[in-house]
This record gives C-alpha cells, structure tokens and sequence, in this order.
C-alpha cells in the first residue's frame, strides 16, 4: 500500500498522489471513498508504528466481492469456482459461476492478477452481493502471503 499502488488507483480516479501529501488524516479523507469503490482493504492503509505511516504488512491487492449479476439479485449462491488459488486470470475470464434468483450466471474477472486466496468454498449458498469472496494479486509471489488472510469484519 505505498504510493506506487496507491497511484493508478488515484489515476483511474482523476486524482493525484498529491493529493496524499500532507497530514495523514486529510490522505486518509481523499482515500476512503477510493478504498470502498476499488474493493481495496482498509487495514492496509492503517500506519502501522514499526514502519510509519502509509506502510501495510500485505502485498497490494484487490479484494473480490460478490458481484450483483441481475437488478435484482441480493445474494446468490457460489456454485463453483472455475480457478484454483495461485492461477493466473486475464480481465474478462470466468473465474467462477454463481446461481441467482434466476439463472447461473458467469462471474468475470474485471482485472488482470493471480487469484491469491478463495474467501467463499463453492457450494456455499445465500452469500449476500459485497460480501468478500476472493483475493487478487498481481505478483504470483505474493500469493503465500494471503494463506491465512481474513477479510476485515463488517463490524470492525
């Protein structure tokens, strides 16, 4: 979570890292609405003491939330998972196949990564549309880092 992750994030937002300059608090204020938007874990833009601010423990990455695939649909149930962790995904793959109110729909990866961790096991049924399903990582490497990763609870 450096600047260096945190700049094609601003980019595609049309903002610039320096409008991360300054105290923490205000960074924090310009880069809360990018987190919820881009799925990007919160924790990794607490500072954490022994590396100063703006520093996190995990590599970058992008959380994957189950995504509404009709109008309607408010949870579904993740049927199968079409990748296995630690395999390469392209931007319009399918990586796993969940069934709506209506039908079984594909689940498409928006960008290009290693599916670092699954959140959801397939089969598992009712997960609600948001709820955190997997983890993307651009670096094969990094993804031994998200073995025993949990997604931060809704409640804190």
């Amino acid at each position: 979570c450096t600047m260096a992750v945190m700049r094609p994030m601003l980019a595609r937002c049309g903002r610039s890292t320096a409008a991360l300059s300054g105290a923490w608090p205000q960074a924090q204020r310009v880069v809360a609405p990018l987190l919820q938007r881009h799925q990007v874990n919160p924790k990794c833009l607490q500072p954490l003491p022994s590396l100063g601010r703006g520093f996190c423990s995990l590599p970058p990455h992008s959380v994957l939330a189950m995504p509404a695939l009709s109008p309607t649909m408010a949870q579904g149930n993740l049927a199968e998972w079409k990748v296995k962790e630690g395999e390469a995904v392209k931007s319009g793959d399918v990586i796993a196949m969940v069934e709506t109110d209506k039908a079984t729909v594909d689940f498409d990866v928006v960008d290009d990564g290693i599916l670092a961790k699954i959140l959801v096991p397939e089969g598992t049924n009712d997960v609600a549309v948001g709820t955190p399903v997997a983890v993307l990582v651009e670096d094969a490497e990094h993804v031994a880092a998200f073995k025993d990763y949990k997604p931060p609870s809704a409640s804190g």
